[in-house]
């Protein structure tokens, strides 16, 4: 009887715990367990509540202490374990007035643990916040301090609610948050921006290892390394802080900017919007034709330029070395001007000598045309051309030939290689016309007052005077202008 009735209380028991509405479900197995074994279950030690609370407190798992007036502090450890990051500035105020070397370690040891939780997962918006919460922290945990925790405390376990990872070192913990946002956000450079000034700002407290400074310039470089160049135009201005931060950003930058420009540009306008783009990053702030690199010696000048002021100039150079009068025609202007007008020390120099040189040459090519009789129609367009380029170059005063090729250039219709030679040849009505081209006097007629003002304004500036022509002369002054030097006695070529 003893027996049945032992059974039935145990089987209520069991039924009642099964069905309590405090206690999670229990399975059927864990039932049959709990069946068995009621009869030796020891119930466990209640756990006793901290004086003037409520209940324990299962948010902060925090080491005992033997110092029974942590027990006055209840309040202030729930206030600790719900803390935000606006809060640690208001709260570091309280930390100094726990009385009691075991209170004071516990109420110590649950706010270094909450900041950080806060740290450990902070966002990019936050970031500045965490940064004040950290040194906020640090004027309470001193070095002193966290060894006295730690001699106090073995062992100590994170709160409950996130168990982050490294929680019981917030500086650690937001070393490794500003690495994570970093890589997360390399392709953008506020975020890189915002990262670098707070392992800067906490590097030079001393707070974190430089090691994570150096991670997140790390990505900035990548980023000037490999993002294109038009969205570097639009980034300018954080940029120009992030140079003052970064420096090794800013030598990266001229490093990839010089090897572009060693390249060369055989399309079409990349010349003159790569100069327009140096020349943009110069007005607003970001002078690389002066630095950061060591100057280069240029044998040519014999003198020293910056790396990217040298690369472009070189780049010059073999434009008007290689390009054709075509192209020069067209290209020769803008940002080539105003790059010659910016630094008339030492780039326009060199740049004057090969226009100069540039301009004779082609001349001579043009003279080698007529003496073979080639394409006539070409080679009046060509003379055109070549009279727009030499005016575009005089516009900057950068056409200075040497006092033999001017004496050449301002020769007459008899000497080769002089732009009367030329001129003369495919102007119809002209004696010095070869045979050869007079059949086609109709349509080189319909340019030739257009060849020969734009001879003209040449003549008239290597003769001195640069300044642009208030009117145009008569038809017949321009010929005389250009055909002054001509043999009338000659009547064929």
């Amino acid at each position: 009887q003893q027996k049945t009735v032992g059974s039935s209380v145990t089987a209520s028991v069991g039924m009642s715990l099964a069905q309590s509405q405090s206690l999670p479900a229990l399975s059927p197995l864990s039932h049959e367990a709990s069946t068995t074994s009621i009869s030796t279950f020891v119930p466990p030690l209640k756990r006793r509540p901290l004086p003037g609370l409520k209940g324990s407190l299962p948010v902060l798992l925090l080491p005992r202490t033997r110092d029974r007036q942590v027990g006055n502090y209840g309040p202030l450890l729930l206030e600790i374990g719900s803390m935000r990051l606006r809060d640690v500035e208001s709260m570091k105020q309280e930390i100094p007035k726990v009385e009691g070397y075991g209170a004071g370690a516990k109420v110590r040891h649950a706010f270094r643990t909450r900041v950080a939780e806060l740290v450990s997962d902070v966002s990019i918006q936050n970031l500045a916040a965490a940064t004040e919460a950290l040194l906020a922290l640090h004027s309470v945990d001193d070095i002193a301090l966290v060894e006295e925790i730690e001699r106090d405390i073995p062992g100590a376990k994170p709160s409950a609610p996130s168990r982050l990872a490294p929680l019981q070192d917030p500086y650690r913990g937001l070393e490794e948050r500003i690495g994570k946002l970093a890589f997360a956000g390399r392709d953008d450079l506020n975020v890189l921006e915002a990262c670098l000034e707070t392992a800067t700002r906490l590097g030079n407290a001393h707070l974190i290892r430089m090691n994570v400074r150096e991670a997140v310039a790390g990505c900035l470089i990548r980023w000037v390394e490999e993002t294109p160049l038009s969205e570097t135009r639009k980034q300018t201005e954080v940029l120009g802080r992030l140079f003052e931060l970064e420096p090794a950003m800013m030598t990266a930058l001229e490093q990839r900017l010089v090897r572009r420009a060693v390249r060369g540009f055989p399309d079409k306008g990349q010349l003159g919007g790569f100069i327009k783009f140096l020349l943009d990053l110069q007005d607003s702030g970001l002078r690389f034709f002066d630095g950061p690199g060591v100057p280069i010696l240029d044998p040519p000048s014999i003198s020293y330029f910056p790396p990217l002021r040298l690369a472009v100039l070189d780049a010059v150079r073999g434009m008007l070395l290689r390009w054709s009068i075509t192209r020069l025609a067209e290209e020769f202007n803008g940002p080539l001007l105003r790059l010659c007008s910016e630094f008339d020390m030492d780039v326009k120099p060199q740049v004057c000598l090969a226009v100069s040189q540039r301009v004779v040459l082609e001349i001579e090519a043009l003279a080698e045309q007529v003496r073979r009789e080639g394409n006539c129609i070409r080679l009046q367009e060509d003379m055109i051309r070549w009279a727009t380029f030499a005016i575009s170059a005089s516009s900057e005063d950068l056409l200075r030939p040497g006092i033999l090729s001017m004496q050449q250039l301002l020769s007459g219709t008899l000497t080769y290689g002089s732009m009367a030679f030329v001129a003369a040849a495919v102007t119809p009505g002209c004696p010095e016309m070869p045979t050869g081209f007079k059949g086609k006097a109709a349509e080189l007629g319909k340019r030739s007052v257009e060849m020969m003002d734009l001879l003209a304004q040449v003549k008239k500036y290597l003769l001195g005077n640069p300044g642009p022509m208030d009117e145009l002369p008569d038809e017949d002054v321009i010929l005389d202008a250009v055909l002054e030097k001509r043999d009338p006695a000659r009547k064929t070529f």
